[in-house]
């Protein structure tokens, strides 16, 4: 029925005996349209207006013409600092105490943001602004980013109107796993095709078809770039460009970026650069074969940020040609600090590092490979720390490396005059200074539920009073462990080690009013006041829902399988044109026996992929080439095959693929061809800890190749009438791993 309440001659007999009434429409006159462009870990110093000396000419247009940051914070991961910027509330608060992909037993990780906190999106659409998303989401737990769905959190769910992206934490960048609204496609078959360029494509795209029917209607655009998270990856015109640039290596960089930062006002003059982070060797300590991998590991990063600008230059040109940019407040940021994930030499194959095969020999025999299309590279610590500069530590950790990011705010209706604000603020704060310049409030109640209280302080009052004292008093951190809070412009903060007790970790102090760089640990010399900022972090961590803590870290989180999850299970039917399935929600065939069984009925001399999960990083695949049945295993660029001896029959055929699993991570492979083994081969080493980063498909190889064997998307020529795999609970996984891998970067 429609919403009759309040029309005056609802209860009369004729039309032309009522009143005619027009429902009331939100009177949206000089809203402006609200543009979010989030960068992935793209560290404090990587702009070049906050020091880089990485061509940045469109993101530093927006900062000289608009409000640049320099004591702003995020949560250092990526899902949790996504949910507070799109909410105002605390990570924990609305269930994002880590990624997404590892939801977790407790309120505070469910891997999702709770309906008790409306995302900005849900609230502007629901005063009449249309709202699109584009780029990576990341806020879905990754067994539910299936074509299956359930569709709850995914965004036209959480208040976008449209969308164009990739909803897990990464992506190959040349063969993306895309979802557009709430349905998978698969990557347009475009010569040269880059996701950074398609998504700005889509965005304008929609901006296009709402101008030309309701030209009047302001938007919300959220645009999540992949760059510049792992894998490193840019067309090869922009990696050219950067060949030889950062050949002084990353500590004389590091000091070139540091004496821009203070000849800009970005950091005080009187800053002193720290000494370099544990994990980061002295450049001269490398070997010539070392520095080169490194130095074209940073020319990959460098090329990808300078390609992300282009795109993001076309998106502020085509608001400007189209008269909009003026009534347009654009928010730029990055969603922590840069990464130190590429280990002290770096990674060609970052997969590798996380199934401990970690190989120097690797990366130099595949230099060439870095920032194309069969790279998933990421830089070396080194490198990573530069971008910080001049902070310390890293993405995932408390000190500022990890949570200070740059920050610019550009509104040339509002803002007359460019410049720097040094107050603190937060990424809760971001939705709330919208809010407010929007003339709007979160809602109380929204759809009949009853909303968690804002917790971000808005920054609008910077905007004319640069000098102003800052307005956030209090603000408290916690990630994998590590804790930390700041009050009135002192921080304390802990390194957590994974199995230590949490109430005797000893904790740092800094004033950083006074050491804006966290070199002077007054811990000592301030006892109390150390022990008052540890009370206060309690009663935030209660008071915001951040208990209970974990002692297992993102590498634990791996081996978790929530019940009820598509993983959950023993055996798995697939079906022939079924939609690609993300590696979250396809069978987990690690380290256990498991058997793939397949009806196929080939057509004349038919090949093509039976079934394939992975791609060129890693995975399997099941497939028919040159009349044989062969599986072949990627563990992260190492090969093993095993083919079958005798060619398959015409017609219908049972196949199939058994894994015997004879020790720690190895077994033996057998082939069947209707009951007949064909073939049999030893698999030494498995992929056991991080699978692989591209799903399954069935009857093709949707993303990037798993086999060098073979073409993607390698089609099968014929019908798969039926596929199961079958699981056995023999399945060992060890976390420890993982556990090393991460601690090897500490």
């Amino acid at each position: 029925m429609p919403d009759a309440a309040d029309f005056a001659g609802y209860s009369v007999l004729e039309a032309t005996e009522s009143p005619a009434e027009w429902p009331p429409r939100p009177d949206l006159r000089g809203v402006p349209n609200v543009v979010y462009i989030v960068l992935d870990d793209v560290g404090f110093a990587q702009f070049g207006s906050y020091g880089s000396t990485i061509d940045t000419p469109n993101m530093d247009r927006l900062a000289a013409n608009g409000l640049r940051y320099t004591n702003y914070h995020t949560t250092t991961l990526c899902s949790p600092s996504r949910a507070c910027l799109l909410t105002g509330r605390n990570h924990h608060t609305v269930g994002m105490r880590s990624v997404s992909n590892w939801a977790r037993a407790y309120p505070n990780g469910r891997g999702a943001i709770s309906n008790r906190a409306a995302t900005i999106a849900q609230i502007l659409r629901s005063q009449g602004l249309s709202t699109f998303a584009v780029g990576k989401w990341h806020l879905a737990p990754m067994s539910e980013t299936s074509a299956a769905g359930p569709f709850d959190h995914w965004p036209l769910q959480k208040g976008f109107e449209r969308y164009y992206g990739f909803l897990d934490a990464l992506s190959d960048q040349f063969a993306p796993e895309l979802t557009y609204d709430n349905h998978r496609i698969p990557t347009p078959d475009t010569p040269g095709y880059h996701v950074s360029e398609d998504i700005v494509d889509r965005a304008i795209g929609f901006i296009r078809d709402q101008n030309a029917i309701y030209d009047e209607k302001p938007f919300f655009l959220y645009v999540a770039f992949g760059a510049c998270h792992d894998p490193h990856q840019a067309p090869p015109e922009y990696l050219e460009k950067y060949r030889g640039r950062f050949d002084e290596g990353y500590e004389a960089a590091r000091e070139e970026w540091f004496e821009r930062q203070k000849a800009m006002g970005i950091v005080p003059e009187d800053t002193v650069l720290p000494p370099s982070n544990p994990n980061v060797p002295p450049w001269d300590s490398l070997t010539p074969d070392q520095q080169r991998v490194a130095n074209r590991l940073q020319e990959a990063f460098a090329a990808m940020l300078d390609h992300t600008d282009v795109q993001i230059g076309r998106l502020v040109d085509y608001l400007e040609e189209t008269d909009q940019l003026d009534n347009t407040i654009i928010v730029l940021t990055s969603d922590n600090g840069a990464s130190d994930a590429g280990g002290p030499l770096g990674r060609v194959n970052w997969l590798r590092a996380m199934n401990g095969l970690d190989d120097e020999s690797f990366n130099l025999a595949n230099i060439d490979e870095i920032g194309g299309p069969r790279s998933h590279t990421n830089y070396p610590t080194g490198w990573a720390q530069t971008g910080n500069t001049p902070l310390r530590w890293y993405k995932q950790y408390l000190h500022a490396g990890g949570i200070r990011a740059p920050l610019v705010i550009h509104w040339p209706e509002r803002i007359g005059e460019g410049g720097l604000r040094h107050q603190f603020h937060h990424v809760t704060d971001v939705t709330p200074t919208v809010l407010e310049l929007l003339g709007m409030e979160a809602p109380a109640v929204f759809e009949g539920i009853p909303q968690l209280p804002v917790a971000g302080t808005s920054m609008a009052y910077t905007f004319d009073e640069p000098g102003a004292p800052g307005r956030k008093l209090t603000q408290h951190f916690e990630m994998n462990g590590h804790r930390s809070i700041w009050h009135e412009g002192w921080k304390a903060v802990t390194l957590h080690t994974i199995g230590d007790d949490f109430q005797q970790e000893a904790w740092e102090l800094y004033h950083l009013d006074e050491d804006y760089a966290e070199n002077d640990d007054l811990a000592r010399e301030e006892p109390e006041r150390l022990r008052k900022l540890i009370d206060r972090w309690w009663a935030e961590a209660g008071r915001h829902g951040v208990l209970p803590l974990e002692q297992g870290g993102p590498a634990e989180s791996v081996f978790n399988v929530a019940p009820g999850s598509p993983q959950d299970r023993s055996t798995f039917t697939y079906a022939h044109g079924m939609a690609h399935v993300p590696t979250v929600a396809a069978a987990d065939v690690r380290n256990r026996s498991h058997r793939i069984r397949a009806s196929i009925v080939r057509e004349g001399n038919g090949e093509g992929v039976i079934l394939a999960h992975g791609g060129y990083a890693g995975g399997y695949a099941l497939y028919v080439q040159e009349g044989r049945l062969v599986y072949e295993q990627n563990c992260a660029g190492d090969y093993t095959r095993i083919a079958g001896g005798d060619e398959l029959p015409a017609g219908r055929s049972e196949v199939e693929f058994a894994f015997t699993k004879t020790g720690d991570n190895r077994g033996v492979g057998a082939l069947n061809v209707d009951g007949r083994e064909v073939g049999r081969g030893d698999l030494p080493n498995m992929l056991r800890g991080l699978f692989t980063i591209e799903g399954l498909d069935v009857g093709e190889d949707s993303g990037t190749s798993v086999s060098e064997q073979y073409e993607a998307p390698f089609p099968f020529a014929g019908a798969i009438e039926s596929l199961v795999i079958e699981v056995d609970d023999d399945q060992a996984l060890d976390p420890s791993r993982l556990v090393q891998a991460e601690e090897e970067q500490q």
